[in-house]
């Protein structure tokens, strides 16, 4: 049986069992079953990869990746494991040099860091990513040496085609655009860069912000969407 039939089934099984409200005395075997997929996985690196509905490149993107190592990140940061801080730092350093285009030396990735395949990330020296960082890797992403990005950050490299409201937005299609996060800098808390920009060296961004413009060097950005708060020279 194929993981994609396996998978279905599993899905249909489930399906019947919440129809039916045998879910309570059957979840345990259930989990067991799934727990055999997740098994396989690990030991075959073969699962089922949908197509992406919404007209974009996604499934052509995970293929071309190292998707093997993509998924065991994503599921080893499920694990207890994950909360061993230095020990998992530690395992995401290595992975990083797998799944990342190009890495530097001595970054620290935290739990819950999102991608989408990793291909079109670079990551500078000496990078810092807290926890629940989202990078949207759809375009190129680069990161300078010693930028740092807050918990819940969020940098996006894709727009969505906004041109027929006869139809759904988000399956007007897709495009990407280059963004870069410049050196030395600080990316705060749930602030977001938007697809297409370029944030200077020595940049700070205020926590909840939502930067939508090129941010020039040594300033100090906040507020929705993002304005200079204040230029800071060198050495002041």
């Amino acid at each position: 049986m194929s993981d994609d039939t396996h998978e279905r089934d599993l899905i249909a099984e489930l399906e019947e069992l919440v129809t039916t409200d045998r879910l309570p005395e059957t979840g345990d075997s259930f989990m067991g079953r799934v727990s055999v997929l997740v098994d396989r996985f690990y030991g075959t690196g073969e699962f089922s990869v949908a197509e992406d509905a919404l007209r974009g490149d996604d499934l052509q993107l995970a293929l071309d990746s190292h998707l093997y190592y993509v998924m065991f990140w994503r599921m080893f940061d499920q694990t207890p494991a994950a909360m061993m801080q230095d020990f998992a730092i530690g395992v995401r350093r290595v992975l990083a040099k797998k799944v990342f285009k190009t890495v530097g030396e001595g970054v620290t990735i935290h739990h819950g860091v999102l991608f989408n395949s990793g291909k079109n990330i670079t990551i500078g020296d000496g990078v810092f990513l807290n926890r629940n960082v989202m990078l949207d890797d759809r375009g190129p992403l680069t990161i300078g040496d010693y930028a740092g990005l807050a918990a819940g950050a969020i940098v996006e490299t894709h727009s969505h085609i906004i041109d027929d409201f006869s139809e759904p937005i988000l399956y007007g299609g897709r495009l990407t655009h280059a963004t870069t996060i410049g050196g030395a800098g600080l990316i705060g808390y749930n602030a977001v860069v938007l697809a297409g920009v370029t944030i200077g060296e020595r940049v700070l961004v205020a926590s909840n912000s939502v930067v939508t413009k090129d941010v020039p060097d040594y300033h100090i950005v906040g507020g929705v969407p993002a304005k200079t708060i204040k230029v800071v020279a060198p050495g002041d």
